[in-house]
Protein backbone atom coordinates (compact mmCIF):
# COMPACT_ATOMS: atom_id res chain seq x y z
CA UNK A 1 0.00 0.00 0.00
CA UNK A 2 1.67 3.40 -0.92
CA UNK A 3 1.97 5.72 1.62
CA UNK A 4 -0.64 8.23 2.45
CA UNK A 5 -0.25 12.11 1.19
CA UNK A 6 0.49 14.72 4.35
CA UNK A 7 -0.23 17.58 1.88
CA UNK A 8 -3.35 19.95 2.52
CA UNK A 9 -6.06 17.23 1.77
CA UNK A 10 -6.37 15.70 4.68
CA UNK A 11 -6.80 11.57 3.69
CA UNK A 12 -6.54 8.99 6.61
CA UNK A 13 -3.00 7.59 7.37
CA UNK A 14 -2.65 3.98 6.24
CA UNK A 15 0.28 1.87 8.00
CA UNK A 16 1.97 -0.85 6.81
CA UNK A 17 3.02 -3.46 9.22
CA UNK A 18 7.05 -3.00 10.49
CA UNK A 19 8.92 -6.18 10.70
CA UNK A 20 12.25 -5.42 12.36
CA UNK A 21 14.79 -7.96 12.65
CA UNK A 22 18.13 -8.29 15.17
CA UNK A 23 21.60 -9.57 14.93
CA UNK A 24 21.71 -13.08 13.55
CA UNK A 25 18.56 -13.02 12.04
CA UNK A 26 16.13 -13.35 15.39
CA UNK A 27 12.87 -11.28 16.24
CA UNK A 28 13.24 -8.03 18.31
CA UNK A 29 10.91 -8.74 21.24
CA UNK A 30 7.42 -8.17 20.53
CA UNK A 31 7.34 -5.71 23.23
CA UNK A 32 10.11 -3.24 21.90
CA UNK A 33 8.46 -3.59 18.46
CA UNK A 34 5.16 -2.80 19.66
CA UNK A 35 6.39 0.47 21.81
CA UNK A 36 8.25 1.38 18.43
CA UNK A 37 5.08 1.08 16.17
CA UNK A 38 3.67 3.55 18.54
CA UNK A 39 5.94 5.85 18.43
CA UNK A 40 6.41 5.89 15.26
CA UNK A 41 2.90 6.01 14.62
CA UNK A 42 2.64 9.03 17.23
CA UNK A 43 5.42 10.63 15.52
CA UNK A 44 3.70 10.21 12.24
CA UNK A 45 0.12 11.27 13.63
CA UNK A 46 1.88 14.51 14.49
CA UNK A 47 3.07 15.25 10.56
CA UNK A 48 0.28 14.76 9.46
CA UNK A 49 -1.68 16.62 11.67
CA UNK A 50 0.43 19.61 11.05
CA UNK A 51 -0.14 18.84 6.80
CA UNK A 52 -4.05 18.56 7.63
CA UNK A 53 -3.51 22.23 9.71
CA UNK A 54 -1.44 23.69 7.22
CA UNK A 55 -3.55 23.07 4.60
CA UNK A 56 -6.92 24.52 6.27
CA UNK A 57 -4.73 27.63 6.78
CA UNK A 58 -4.11 28.00 3.42
CA UNK A 59 -7.74 27.67 2.36
CA UNK A 60 -8.55 29.86 4.87
CA UNK A 61 -6.28 32.30 3.97
CA UNK A 62 -6.48 32.35 0.29
CA UNK A 63 -10.83 32.64 0.77
CA UNK A 64 -10.36 35.99 2.82
CA UNK A 65 -7.48 37.42 0.43
CA UNK A 66 -10.33 37.02 -2.85
CA UNK A 67 -13.09 38.11 -0.19
CA UNK A 68 -10.54 41.57 0.68
CA UNK A 69 -9.73 42.06 -2.74
CA UNK A 70 -13.26 41.26 -4.38
CA UNK A 71 -14.66 44.16 -1.47
CA UNK A 72 -12.10 46.47 -2.48
CA UNK A 73 -13.22 45.91 -6.49
CA UNK A 74 -16.76 46.81 -5.35
CA UNK A 75 -15.89 49.44 -3.50
CA UNK A 76 -16.73 48.17 -0.14
CA UNK A 77 -13.59 49.72 1.77
CA UNK A 78 -13.95 48.86 5.75
CA UNK A 79 -15.37 45.39 4.45
CA UNK A 80 -11.88 44.69 2.58
CA UNK A 81 -9.71 46.39 5.90
CA UNK A 82 -11.59 43.98 7.85
CA UNK A 83 -10.89 40.81 5.84
CA UNK A 84 -6.96 42.14 5.24
CA UNK A 85 -7.16 42.73 8.91
CA UNK A 86 -8.02 39.29 9.10
CA UNK A 87 -5.89 38.39 7.03
CA UNK A 88 -2.78 39.77 8.78
CA UNK A 89 -3.18 38.34 12.00
CA UNK A 90 -2.33 35.06 10.30
CA UNK A 91 0.43 36.32 8.01
CA UNK A 92 2.09 39.03 9.89
CA UNK A 93 5.27 39.33 7.92
CA UNK A 94 2.77 39.49 3.85
CA UNK A 95 3.99 42.63 2.71
CA UNK A 96 1.12 42.35 -0.06
CA UNK A 97 -1.34 41.66 3.20
CA UNK A 98 -0.35 44.63 5.06
CA UNK A 99 -0.28 47.06 2.35
CA UNK A 100 -4.00 45.97 1.50
CA UNK A 101 -4.86 46.73 4.66
CA UNK A 102 -3.33 50.22 4.75
CA UNK A 103 -4.55 51.10 1.46
CA UNK A 104 -8.34 49.99 2.27
CA UNK A 105 -8.04 51.87 5.45
CA UNK A 106 -6.87 55.03 3.38
CA UNK A 107 -9.76 54.46 0.96
CA UNK A 108 -12.24 54.45 3.85
CA UNK A 109 -11.21 57.52 5.29
CA UNK A 110 -9.02 56.50 8.02
CA UNK A 111 -5.67 57.75 6.70
CA UNK A 112 -4.22 58.25 10.59
CA UNK A 113 -5.33 54.45 11.02
CA UNK A 114 -3.19 53.35 8.00
CA UNK A 115 -0.37 55.49 9.39
CA UNK A 116 0.03 53.84 12.35
CA UNK A 117 -0.19 50.31 11.24
CA UNK A 118 2.63 50.75 8.97
CA UNK A 119 4.66 52.29 11.30
CA UNK A 120 4.39 49.30 13.40
CA UNK A 121 6.86 47.38 11.20
CA UNK A 122 8.66 50.37 9.71
CA UNK A 123 12.26 48.59 10.59
CA UNK A 124 11.27 45.34 8.72
CA UNK A 125 9.98 47.09 5.36
CA UNK A 126 11.82 50.21 5.47
CA UNK A 127 14.13 49.19 2.75
CA UNK A 128 11.23 48.76 0.34
CA UNK A 129 10.30 51.41 -2.30
CA UNK A 130 6.38 50.13 -2.41
CA UNK A 131 6.22 50.86 1.35
CA UNK A 132 7.27 54.16 1.28
CA UNK A 133 5.08 54.47 -1.23
CA UNK A 134 2.06 53.28 0.45
CA UNK A 135 3.24 55.23 3.74
CA UNK A 136 3.42 58.41 1.32
CA UNK A 137 -0.03 58.41 0.56
CA UNK A 138 -1.31 57.50 3.84
CA UNK A 139 0.45 60.68 4.82
CA UNK A 140 -0.99 62.86 1.69
CA UNK A 141 -4.41 61.48 3.08
CA UNK A 142 -4.09 62.24 6.32
CA UNK A 143 -3.37 65.88 5.34
CA UNK A 144 0.52 65.63 5.78
CA UNK A 145 1.94 66.74 2.03
CA UNK A 146 5.56 67.57 3.57
CA UNK A 147 5.59 64.64 5.10
CA UNK A 148 4.21 62.39 2.31
CA UNK A 149 6.92 64.46 -0.19
CA UNK A 150 9.98 63.03 2.03
CA UNK A 151 8.56 59.26 1.81
CA UNK A 152 8.01 59.91 -2.22
CA UNK A 153 11.58 61.13 -1.91
CA UNK A 154 12.70 57.71 -0.11
CA UNK A 155 11.06 55.46 -2.83
CA UNK A 156 12.41 57.29 -5.74
CA UNK A 157 15.72 56.59 -4.48
CA UNK A 158 14.69 52.95 -5.06
CA UNK A 159 13.04 52.73 -7.83
CA UNK A 160 13.05 56.06 -9.74
CA UNK A 161 11.74 54.59 -12.56
CA UNK A 162 8.27 54.26 -11.16
CA UNK A 163 5.77 56.94 -13.28
CA UNK A 164 3.29 56.41 -9.72
CA UNK A 165 5.61 57.82 -7.34
CA UNK A 166 5.99 61.41 -9.78
CA UNK A 167 2.18 61.15 -10.36
CA UNK A 168 1.93 60.88 -6.24
CA UNK A 169 4.53 63.52 -5.51
CA UNK A 170 3.02 65.91 -8.14
CA UNK A 171 -0.64 65.71 -6.06
CA UNK A 172 1.95 66.34 -2.81
CA UNK A 173 3.07 69.22 -4.34
CA UNK A 174 -0.29 70.82 -5.41
CA UNK A 175 -1.79 69.97 -2.35
CA UNK A 176 1.31 72.22 -0.49
CA UNK A 177 0.99 74.68 -4.02
CA UNK A 178 3.88 74.30 -5.17
CA UNK A 179 2.29 74.02 -8.62
CA UNK A 180 5.61 74.55 -10.22
CA UNK A 181 7.23 71.33 -8.44
CA UNK A 182 4.16 69.51 -9.01
CA UNK A 183 4.62 70.24 -12.54
CA UNK A 184 7.90 68.98 -13.00
CA UNK A 185 6.91 65.62 -10.93
CA UNK A 186 4.09 65.20 -13.78
CA UNK A 187 6.35 66.06 -16.58
CA UNK A 188 8.68 63.63 -15.18
CA UNK A 189 6.07 60.85 -14.65
CA UNK A 190 4.52 61.48 -18.13
CA UNK A 191 8.47 60.69 -19.84
CA UNK A 192 8.15 57.52 -18.18
CA UNK A 193 4.43 56.80 -18.75
CA UNK A 194 3.65 58.31 -22.17
CA UNK A 195 0.18 59.70 -22.60
CA UNK A 196 -0.83 58.13 -18.94
CA UNK A 197 -4.54 59.29 -18.84
CA UNK A 198 -3.75 59.12 -14.73
CA UNK A 199 -1.16 61.46 -14.71
CA UNK A 200 -2.97 63.32 -17.60
CA UNK A 201 -5.86 63.92 -15.46
CA UNK A 202 -4.03 64.63 -12.26
CA UNK A 203 -1.46 67.24 -14.36
CA UNK A 204 -4.96 68.89 -15.52
CA UNK A 205 -6.27 69.42 -11.93
CA UNK A 206 -3.02 71.25 -11.31
CA UNK A 207 -3.06 73.34 -13.90
CA UNK A 208 -6.87 74.14 -13.03
CA UNK A 209 -5.76 75.08 -9.63
CA UNK A 210 -2.66 77.18 -10.82
CA UNK A 211 -5.75 79.22 -12.41
CA UNK A 212 -4.58 77.60 -16.15
CA UNK A 213 -8.22 75.98 -17.07
CA UNK A 214 -7.59 76.63 -20.67
CA UNK A 215 -4.48 74.01 -19.89
CA UNK A 216 -6.45 71.98 -17.46
CA UNK A 217 -9.09 71.09 -20.43
CA UNK A 218 -6.77 70.50 -23.21
CA UNK A 219 -5.13 67.89 -21.05
CA UNK A 220 -8.45 66.32 -19.68
CA UNK A 221 -9.68 66.32 -23.51
CA UNK A 222 -6.47 64.55 -24.62
CA UNK A 223 -6.86 61.73 -20.98
CA UNK A 224 -10.81 61.37 -22.36
CA UNK A 225 -9.92 60.57 -25.73
CA UNK A 226 -7.32 57.71 -24.64
CA UNK A 227 -9.46 56.26 -21.51
CA UNK A 228 -12.87 56.31 -23.59
CA UNK A 229 -14.83 54.75 -21.18
CA UNK A 230 -13.79 56.77 -18.13
CA UNK A 231 -16.87 58.61 -16.40
CA UNK A 232 -14.17 60.12 -13.54
CA UNK A 233 -12.43 61.97 -16.89
CA UNK A 234 -15.38 62.95 -18.95
CA UNK A 235 -17.23 64.66 -15.34
CA UNK A 236 -13.46 66.34 -14.56
CA UNK A 237 -13.59 67.85 -17.61
CA UNK A 238 -17.73 68.97 -17.40
CA UNK A 239 -16.17 70.76 -14.26
CA UNK A 240 -13.71 72.57 -15.98
CA UNK A 241 -15.78 73.67 -18.68
CA UNK A 242 -17.93 74.62 -16.00
CA UNK A 243 -15.72 76.86 -14.20
CA UNK A 244 -14.91 78.53 -17.81
CA UNK A 245 -18.43 79.02 -18.29
CA UNK A 246 -19.18 76.88 -20.94
CA UNK A 247 -22.11 75.50 -20.05
CA UNK A 248 -23.27 73.81 -22.97
CA UNK A 249 -20.22 71.72 -23.54
CA UNK A 250 -20.46 71.07 -19.15
CA UNK A 251 -24.35 69.72 -19.83
CA UNK A 252 -23.38 67.24 -22.71
CA UNK A 253 -20.57 65.77 -20.88
CA UNK A 254 -22.66 65.92 -17.68
CA UNK A 255 -25.47 63.50 -19.35
CA UNK A 256 -23.28 61.04 -20.54
CA UNK A 257 -22.96 59.36 -17.19
CA UNK A 258 -25.20 61.70 -14.89
CA UNK A 259 -29.01 60.91 -14.10
CA UNK A 260 -31.48 64.30 -14.51
CA UNK A 261 -31.44 65.23 -10.92
CA UNK A 262 -27.45 64.82 -10.71
CA UNK A 263 -26.79 67.17 -14.05
CA UNK A 264 -28.82 69.69 -12.53
CA UNK A 265 -27.32 69.76 -9.48
CA UNK A 266 -23.94 69.93 -11.50
CA UNK A 267 -24.85 72.81 -13.34
CA UNK A 268 -26.21 74.69 -10.31
CA UNK A 269 -22.88 74.45 -8.93
CA UNK A 270 -21.09 75.80 -11.99
CA UNK A 271 -23.48 78.89 -12.02
CA UNK A 272 -21.73 79.82 -9.17
CA UNK A 273 -18.58 80.36 -10.89
CA UNK A 274 -20.61 82.39 -13.29
CA UNK A 275 -21.82 84.50 -10.61
CA UNK A 276 -17.80 85.19 -9.34
CA UNK A 277 -16.60 86.55 -12.48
Amino acid sequence: MPWPSLGGNCKRVYLEPVRITGVGGSFISFMMLSTFSRIFRAALLLVFLAGCANGEEAVISESLRNAAIEAQRNLNYAVAASHFRKLRNRQPKDLGVLLGLARNLRYMGAANEAVRVLEEVRHTFDGLAVFHVEWGKAKLAGGKSEEAVEHFKTALEKDPGNWEIHSAMGIAYDLMLSFDEARKAYRKALELSKDNPAILNNMAISAAQAGDVDAAIVMLKRAATIARHSPQLRQNLALFYGIKGDFHEAEALSRMDLDEEAVRNNLAFYSRFKLKR
